[in-house]
């Protein structure tokens, strides 16, 4: 009797692990959509599906700010959303050697082709 509780005891400690890392289903992009404004007060204006390095399953959000949010408003954010929680992450991902930056986009100032500046081969720094 002993050896068949010891038995289960150390089956639970192998399976609780395992099913704590388990991931909870994702919500549907409508239910997204609703967290988003309801948490940020802004209006949602696209949800598409995306998946982070680690294959974790994450919603990219395009959000407009309302026009009463002063020298704000109707600014458009990106935001990434877990999926399975509905929570914005952070931009930056944080690791033992420092951190990664969000990937795509151009951070170089004044390499439009609009530019009048960059037309005249000055770029401001």
């Amino acid at each position: 009797m002993r050896s068949f509780l010891i038995g289960l005891l150390l089956a639970g400690a192998v399976a609780a692990p395992a099913a704590a890392q388990t991931a909870s289903a994702p919500k549907p992009a409508d239910e997204v959509k609703r967290i988003v404004e309801q948490t940020y007060n802004v209006q949602v204006l696209r949800v598409t599906e995306a998946a982070l390095e680690d294959g974790t399953a994450v919603y990219k959000v395009a959000a407009m700010m309302p026009g009463t949010a002063g020298n704000a408003a109707f600014m458009v954010n990106n935001l990434t959303v877990d999926a399975a929680t509905g929570l914005a992450l952070p931009p930056f991902r944080h690791h033992a050697a420092g951190y990664s930056l969000p990937q795509g986009g151009s951070y170089e100032p004044n390499r439009t082709s609009n530019n009048p500046a960059v037309a005249r081969g000055h770029t401001w720094r």
